[in-house]
Parts: C-alpha cells; structure tokens; sequence
C-alpha cells in the first residue's frame, strides 16, 4: 500500500478510536470505553477526577461510571480539534473536547450545565485489532457553567440513535 494512503488510513482509524471513547462515554458504555485501550493501560484522570496519575484504566472507567451514575443526567462529548503524528506502529495525538453535564440533583443544578474544556493527550499503538491508547493524559484546561434549557423527553440513546 502507498505510504501516504496508510498514513491517511492510520490517522482516519486513530480519529474514529478517538470518536468511539467520546460515544462509549455518553452511552455510559464502559466496556466499550476500556476496549479503546491496551488491557492495562495506565493513564492520568487526575486533573479531573479523584484518581492518581497512574490508575489503570479499569478503575478509572468504574469510577467515572460511579460518578455519572451519582451526579449526572445526560451528558455530551464534542470532539475539537484533533492532531495526531503515526510513526510506523505508534503514534501520538492531541484531542480537544467540551464535555457538557446535566446534574440528576435540581437543587444543585442550578440552571446551568457543567462544561469542561479538555484536552486528551495519547501515545498509540497499532494492535491485531486495530489503533488502541497505550496511554493517556486528560487535562481540564476551563471549566464554567453554561445556561441550559431542559428538552422534554430527551435521554441518551444507543449506537447511532437508530
């Protein structure tokens, strides 16, 4: 194959990856979300969550799940800009993203939605099954609360809505 039609391909595949963790969150997947990664990827959520800087990804996709399951209503992942550079069968990149939260809690929603500014820092790998994260930096670059008006009768919905 050309080795500009691969690079093109690697870095298509490393987006879609990239595309799938966000949808993975948001349907509150979490299996699918820890399938984006190498088994026993560590990766650093501190700067977002009560985690360390080295906890595997299993126990950072449970306690995101315990978090949402807590605190959250729907939630909305909007990937930004995305960079990425492939050398052979590793990679990096760099993913923006604006995370927006509705609280389950009127009392403490207060008419407005959590948004968080991201930015997803990760080292790749080329796997039997496709691109996967070795590894994963998460850092919250902006926080604010944005004003929401409630949509009558809208929940998250499976693959595609369809």
């Amino acid at each position: 194959m050309d080795a500009q039609l691969r690079l093109l391909l690697d870095r298509m595949e490393i987006r879609d990856l990239v595309t799938r963790y966000f949808a993975a969150a948001d349907r509150r997947d979490f299996a699918d979300l820890v399938g984006c990664f190498v088994e026993g990827t560590e990766v650093d959520y501190s700067d977002l969550l009560p985690v360390g800087p080295a906890a595997r990804i299993a126990e950072v996709a449970a306690t995101i799940d315990a978090a949402m399951a807590a605190n959250y209503g729907p939630t909305q992942h909007f990937m930004g800009n995305h960079s990425c550079a492939v050398d052979g069968d590793t990679a990096t990149a760099e993913t923006y993203c604006l995370a927006i939260h509705q609280y389950l809690d009127p009392a403490v929603d207060d008419g407005g939605r959590p948004t968080s500014a991201l930015r997803y820092l990760d080292r790749l790998v080329r796997t039997p099954e496709g691109w996967r994260i070795a590894y994963r930096r998460a850092v919250r670059d902006l926080s604010v609360s944005l004003p929401a008006r409630d949509v009558p009768g809208w929940e998250p919905h499976g693959r595609m809505g369809l």
